[in-house]
This record gives structure tokens, sequence and C-alpha cells, in this order.
């Protein structure tokens, strides 16, 4: 049997997609030594650590950004973020956004970014500037450069597209999944559950990470990647290597001036080898395992106690009944 579907209930075949490693960021290395993150520029109070960006900490009049230092070359893409906004709290400010815009707005007064963009802001509105109870909210804003962002009224006059979404002191961080392919822009939101209670003004706002991919149709061939960093990268890189290298001989040397009792033992015995830590971490699962049993038996017994008590509780109960019933019948 042959069932032909119209093109509306057919399943859509996904995209191919391909990680953009010059798009993205996330931990546990995302910074370098000297603070900067690979392929990206931060600015104002963002605070760039190993395993995150603190956008702003939870102070007054804080702002900072991260932007990428290339453009986007490809049409369609797919962005998936995941950030923590925490605070002491029911009311923040302002937010955070993700922006897909011509140019940097490493500074300016739309969370934290340049006003008259040229591009798509979507936008995670935690203060209620018009007093209207619709906060927190993502909403998404288009602009071609000659449009000054409402204010006063949370950009609701001007945004494309809104939802009340409450991002904010959730257990778990919160990820966001933007895609655009085929000219259709979509954002899926995935959070927490439990909002707070107190009322407090400032929050933490961290971006845990950050990676975009590149979307083709299904049956395109994906253009070949790079086939190497550019040079100024490498060399940077290979300069921080071997520095790296050079403090870790230093740290051995001292450590053996200190210690000439291991003299003669090399440094690297004094770590565990991958055979002996897969070894161990077999023995450790095994040994969770037999606790696991253990424990099991444990209830299964407390289970049996319980039955057998209410084994003999029933068996006298039915006894006395039948006494009862005995001396019911002798009268």
């Amino acid at each position: 049997m042959q069932i032909i579907l119209p093109p509306l209930l057919r399943p859509q075949k996904a995209p191919n997609r391909r990680f953009e490693y010059k798009y993205s960021f996330k931990g546990p290395h995302l910074s370098q030594a000297d603070g900067s993150i690979p392929f990206w520029v931060h600015s104002g109070n963002a605070i760039p650590s190993a395993d995150q960006v603190r956008i702003t900490p939870s102070l007054r009049s804080q702002k900072g950004s991260v932007w990428t230092k290339t453009t986007v070359n490809f049409d369609n893409w797919e962005a998936e973020v995941t950030f923590r906004v925490s605070g002491r709290g029911r009311m923040g400010a302002d937010g955070l956004a993700i922006w897909f815009t011509t140019a940097q707005g490493l500074d300016g007064p739309v969370y934290g970014a340049a006003d008259n963009w040229n591009g798509l802001g979507i936008f995670f509105d935690s203060f209620d500037n018009d007093g209207k109870k619709n906060n927190p909210a993502v909403l998404v804003v288009g602009n071609n450069g000659g449009l000054v962002y409402d204010h006063p009224n949370d950009g609701t006059t001007q945004a494309l597209g809104t939802c009340l979404r409450d991002f904010r002191n959730k257990p778990y961080p919160v990820r966001a999944k933007i895609t655009y392919y085929k000219k259709t822009l979509t954002v899926l939101i995935n959070n927490g559950f439990t909002p707070d209670k107190d009322d407090y003004e400032f929050y933490d706002h961290d971006v845990l990470s950050f990676l975009t991919f590149r979307l083709t149709e299904p049956g395109q061939e994906l253009p070949p990647p790079e086939a190497e960093m550019p040079k100024e990268d490498k060399d940077k890189y290979q300069e921080e290597f071997e520095n790296f290298q050079q403090e870790l001989d230093k740290k051995k040397e001292d450590y053996q001036k200190e210690h000439p009792d291991v003299q003669g033992e090399p440094i690297e015995d004094m770590y565990e080898s991958v055979n002996d830590r897969e070894i161990r971490q077999v023995f450790e699962g095994q040994n969770r395992i037999h606790l696991e049993i253990k424990q099991l038996h444990r209830q299964l017994a407390m289970i049996l106690d319980e039955q057998r008590r209410y084994v003999s509780v029933m068996g006298a109960v039915v006894a006395t009944q039948q006494e009862v019933l005995r001396n019911l019948n002798e009268l």
C-alpha cells in the first residue's frame, strides 16, 4: 500500500548542521590566560572565566556584552544558548539580548548594546518599564538602522513577536534555541519551574555557552571547512602553549629541589595513568552496584518482615472471628 500525503502533512527532513567554532564558546576552557575569548571580543562589565561569561554582575548600572569578531557568512543558522539569570528578588533589571546584526554594538542603552542597530535582537526583558505587568518576557525586535528602541513600553510596540516567560532564578540553566532557516525565525525556550519570592532589583547575568551551527537543506553538500586557523591565531596559541610548558617545567624543577627524597622518581609516575584510572572507575562502579544490591536486600527484608507481621495479625483476627462464630452457634 502506498499513501501519498499532501505537502503540508509530509514529514519535513531536518536540515544538516555543522558546528561553527568561530561563532561559539563554552566551558570548561572558555577564556584564555589573558582573559580573552577566542574569536570573540567582550566589553563593558563582562567578565569571562573558565566556565562562563558574566555579562553583568548584580550591581547597579552595570552593562556588558560579547561579540563575534567575524560576521556570519552563511544564510541559515542555529544558535543554542545556555544562560542563567540569578539574584535575590522577584524583579530584575534589565535583562539580556542575543543579537544578529551587521556590526558590533559594543556599548549602548539597549541591553548594553548600541541603539539604531541594523539587524535582529532577541530580548529577555526582566524589568517592567511600562507597569503593565507584562514582564519578564521574551521578544523579537527587528531594526533597519533607523529605529530608536521604545524603552518606556518595553519594546512591545516594535516587537515582531513576544511571549511572557519567567527565566530568572531557575534551578537549572535556561536554554534557548534560535533557528533561522528558509527565511523563518524560530525561538524555543526550555527553562526551570520555581520562582523566588523575595524582592530585589539587581541580577547576575551569566552565559554558560553559545553554540552556533550552519544549516543547509537535506541533499545539499556542506562547503568544505576551513583547512586551518589563521596564522596570527595559530602563532598566539603556540606562544601561549610554549609559555605554559616553560612554566610547568620550572614548577617540576622547583618541586624536585624542595623534595629531594623523590628526586629519582619521574614526576609523571605520581599521577594516575589512563589505564589505572579506567580500572579504578570499573572497581568503583562495581562497588557502588554491590552497595546498592545490599541496600535493596535490606529493604526487601524489611518488606518481608512487615508482610509476616501482617499475616500474623490477620491470622489472629480470623481465629477470633471463628471463635465468636462458634460461641454464637452454641447459643
